[in-house]
This record gives C-alpha cells, sequence and structure tokens, in this order.
C-alpha cells in the first residue's frame, strides 16, 4: 500500500525534525505512520482500540 498524507493521531510524538506533517500506511488491522519530511517512523495505532 502506498503512504499517504494524513492528521497525525494525538497519541503518536512528534518528528524529532520538527515536522507536523504525517503520513499513514495501512498494514491490515495496523496503521503505521511516519514524518512525511524524513521518514522517521513514528508508530502504528491497531484499528479498533483507539482510545
Amino acid at each position: 500500500m502506498e503512504w499517504t498524507p494524513t492528521a497525525a493521531p494525538a497519541q503518536l510524538h512528534e518528528c524529532e525534525c520538527g515536522s507536523d506533517d504525517v503520513e499513514e500506511r495501512p498494514d491490515g488491522l495496523v496503521r503505521l505512520y511516519r514524518c512525511a519530511e524524513c521518514h522517521t517512523e513514528l508508530g502504528d495505532i491497531v484499528m479498533g482500540h483507539e482510545p
């Protein structure tokens, strides 16, 4: 699947490069997140388990 721009979920930490631009990619029941600028992995969220 392709990485697509998205709004960062509140529980993800900000990227160390200072960018607020986030991309996501679905991977089964998990959504993976990364920084759109430097592509640092920001974490993932299992679908159905958001607070």
